[in-house]
């Protein structure tokens, strides 16, 4: 179920619906001065609130809990918090897949009694020397009321016991492999899709 807080493109959507029924008001009942008005004017108050959303867009505020491995990212309208554990020696060849299921049937669970939470699956693969580290990361995101700052209390809470589960499960999986917290660049470069972009300390 799409959550209207994930759904990036609604206000696209909302301003092609709005020009669709001014464009069908123009084309199928021209004589309706009233309707074509009523839409007409409802078209520009959506333009005008959409420019002015997209003129005030600011950077996201970053925030890092170095003890508990925790990056709250709060945006205009959400707040999303998230977490990570690397495996952070894996041996080249090693088949990760048959005990990651172990490890996604723990999260379902999890998920199944706390609805609302994400599993991401990430490989980082420096450009230096340093070792590939592979990783799960939970992420709970919701619409940010004020400040934000509640909400990531909120979230926090919820997070801390998926980490915790998380960390147990991948123990149980891959028990000769370290398992690690991931580091603040690790978490930022996975939320953003693999570049540390937007990110203000």
């Amino acid at each position: 179920m799409i959550q209207l807080n994930e759904l990036h493109d609604l206000k696209w959507i909302g301003l092609s619906i709005f020009v669709a029924i001014f464009g069908l008001k123009l084309y199928l009942v021209p004589d309706d001065i009233l309707g074509i008005t009523i839409a007409g004017a409802g078209l520009a108050l959506y333009s005008l609130a959409l420019f002015i959303h997209l003129s005030s867009k600011t950077q996201p505020r970053v925030l890092w809990d170095e003890e508990r491995g925790i990056v709250s990212i709060i945006r205009q309208w959400t707040v999303e918090v998230a977490c990570a554990r690397v495996l952070s020696s894996v041996p080249i060849g090693i088949d990760l897949s048959h005990s990651g299921r172990k490890v996604l049937q723990s999260m379902y669970t999890r998920f199944s009694n706390c609805p609302g939470g994400y599993l991401v699956f990430f490989i980082i693969r420096p450009v230096d020397n340093r070792t590939t580290r592979v990783g799960y990361l939970v992420r709970r995101s919701g619409l940010k009321l004020w400040k934000g700052l509640s909400q990531v209390n909120s979230l926090s809470s919820k997070v801390v016991t998926d980490i915790m589960i998380l960390e147990r499960a991948m123990r149980a999986a891959y028990p000769h492999l370290p398992v690690e917290n991931a580091s603040f660049q690790d978490i930022i470069a996975t939320c953003t899709g693999g570049l540390e972009t937007h990110a203000v300390i």
